[in-house]
Parts: structure tokens; C-alpha cells; sequence
């Protein structure tokens, strides 16, 4: 069962950098995207699917191992401290905020304006989060 344990880990902390990169790489993409005219798109549009698809990926990645880790590893949740229900709360909020960017992404596409104003503010909002919630998870399982 450790192996399997270990794997999951692994597999787990793959998800993460999966995450990081592609909002690192879409914190750069991101904001020429918008600033682009409409006909200046064309270019950014690729890099901005392969890059939020590696993201979101990882977020997909992490949302399974993660309880599948808890539950394998220690059994559940009770016992773990309070630093694991701050975690909890903001990967809620960064589950939303990264829903908030795919959805101002998505209305770009569509021509509408006002969604790169929204994803103007949810992608910093999403870093913020990301950092966060690897600080709490230092403490969680510390």
C-alpha cells in the first residue's frame, strides 16, 4: 500500500506544477491576450487553450489525489489541525477564481470585452491563492 501511497504523492505534487506552470505561463499569455486587438488574437488564442488546459488539468489532478491521499494516508480528516480547514477554504476560493478566469477567457473568445476585465482580476486572484494554499499545506501536514 505504500507504493500506491507514493504514487499518489508523486502524482500528486506533478498536478501542482502542472497548476503552477500553466498559471505562470498564462500570467504571461494572459495579459497580451487582452491587451491585443481582436484581429492580434490569433496567436495568443493557442497558447492560451494549451496553457489553461495544463492548468486545469492539474486542478483535476489535485482535486482526486488529494481526498484520495487524505483518506489513504491518514485515514480521513479528523486529527489534522486547524491549518487544514484554512487549505480547504481557499482551494474552494481558487477552484472559483480559476472558474471566473476560464469564464472571462471563454467571453473574450466570444468578443465580449468585459471578460478580460474579469480575468484581469481573477488570475492575481488565483496566484494569491495558489501561495497561500502551499502555506497552508506546510502547516496542514507539518
Amino acid at each position: 500500500m505504500s507504493v500506491i501511497i507514493d504514487l499518489l504523492f508523486w502524482l500528486h505534487l506533478m498536478a501542482l506544477a502542472m497548476g503552477i506552470g500553466g498559471g505562470i505561463a498564462m500570467s504571461q499569455v494572459g495579459p497580451r491576450l487582452i491587451a491585443a486587438t481582436p484581429d492580434q488574437r490569433t496567436p495568443w488564442w493557442s497558447l492560451a487553450t494549451v496553457y489553461s488546459r495544463i492548468a486545469g488539468t492539474g486542478l483535476i489532478l489535485l482535486l482526486i489525489t488529494g481526498p484520495l491521499l487524505l483518506w489513504l494516508r491518514y485515514g480521513g480528516i479528523e486529527g489534522l489541525n486547524g491549518w487544514f480547514k484554512i487549505k480547504m477554504a481557499l482551494v474552494a476560493v481558487i477552484v472559483l477564481t480559476i472558474g471566473l478566469s476560464m469564464s472571462g477567457m471563454a467571453r473574450l473568445r466570444r468578443g465580449d470585452e468585459g471578460g478580460g476585465k474579469l480575468m484581469k482580476v481573477a488570475g492575481p486572484l488565483t496566484t494569491l491563492t495558489a501561495a497561500a494554499i502551499a502555506l497552508a499545506a506546510v502547516f496542514s501536514f507539518h
